[in-house]
């Protein structure tokens, strides 16, 4: 199920007596325990119906002691658990035993709330299967880096704002799939843009200091369309201010690139919607991979990925290298196109 559909439930007063909230995305198990704790208990109750536990210093008899207790003067309580991924009983067969037998009868006024977080809790213990038979087993996947600006664009729309596909992949490209860290970017433009705005190249270099012509995702084009004028003032600009576009940053991301054009040159069927679902990207990148292929033949970006991997070390200062950050791209760029 997905979490928002989770927290309309939450939202609409329909509990579960038991979540287990685990996976690698934190953000999401963060969102639907925050609704838990907006909507299972009254604010003006929380002090005497609320509990909060973590992990690392909570024993299952206290976990169960809470979870045992009746609400006072409220249909019911929350307790949850941060840190639940820390918490020693999943490892102790005896507490889980005890832990399946409260999952197996939960008492109904109490919502009892695991946080696991960053991996997934063991699906082979009876007391996870009970708790996802009888409650709910959220698990929270990481959103795929060619998923991401997808995902941008939806939950701009349901902020009540739009944004532009290009203004959605600069995003991506430069904060990467850290989902706390993308919601509060676009939380900066929600404070400042009217409703019904759409979010350009130009909002998001005014207001999160992201440049609209000098960033990755622009580079990635003019290496495509090899532009080697465009490649070339980008490449200046990056060596201009290295602590912005480290070359241990750039270099990854380029890879990821030129990996796909060589993908492409192998793909039987070119069409939009079969090379967008091989190559894991949106419809509209096809093109983009289409014409920078016409550019770069298989030869020619077997020996990209070597000037990558180079460069990528030598940034790293392996092999006693001292070629700094500036100059190193500057060449990058220019045995790629050349």
């Amino acid at each position: 199920m997905p979490h928002r559909q989770i927290i309309r439930d939450i939202e609409a007063a329909s509990f579960k007596p038991l979540y287990l909230l685990h996976g690698e995305e934190p953000f999401f198990i963060d969102e639907v325990a925050k609704a838990l704790e907006e909507h299972v208990v009254e604010e003006s109750m929380r002090d005497f119906n609320q509990v909060v536990l973590y992990g690392r210093d909570t024993t299952v008899d206290q976990v169960l002691e809470s979870a045992r207790r009746f609400p006072m003067m409220a249909d019911r309580q929350l307790v949850l658990m941060r840190e639940a991924q820390e918490w020693p009983a999943w490892r102790r067969s005896e507490d889980m035993a005890k832990l399946e037998a409260y999952a197996q009868s939960p008492i109904p006024s109490t919502v009892l709330v695991f946080c696991f977080k960053n991996k997934k809790a063991d699906a082979r213990l009876k007391a996870v299967k009970t708790i996802s038979r009888n409650g709910l087993l959220f698990l929270s996947e990481k959103v795929r880096d060619y998923k991401l600006a997808e995902w941008i664009s939806n939950y701009v729309r349901e902020q009540g704002l739009q944004i532009s596909a290009h203004g959605a992949q600069i995003l991506a490209e430069y904060l990467g799939n850290d989902l706390r860290k993308v919601v509060n970017e676009l939380n900066k433009l929600k404070i400042v843009l009217p409703e019904g705005t759409e979010i350009s190249p130009e909002h998001i270099e005014t207001h999160i200091g992201i440049s609209k012509d000098f960033n990755v995702f622009e580079l990635q084009r003019a290496l495509g369309s090899k532009d080697l004028e465009r490649s070339h003032r980008i490449a200046h600009f990056f060596a201009a201010n290295p602590k912005d576009h480290p070359v241990a940053m750039i270099m990854p991301i380029l890879g990821s690139f030129f990996g796909k054009i060589y993908a492409y040159h192998g793909l039987k069927d070119r069409s939009a919607a079969a090379a967008a679902k091989t190559l894991r990207c949106a419809p509209f990148a096809v093109k983009q991979y289409a014409e920078a292929a016409r550019h770069y033949p298989p030869e020619k970006v077997g020996r990209i990925f070597g000037y990558l991997r180079e460069a990528d070390r030598k940034s790293k200062g392996q092999g006693n290298a001292t070629t700094p950050d500036g100059m190193l791209l500057r060449e990058t760029v220019f045995k790629i196109l050349h």
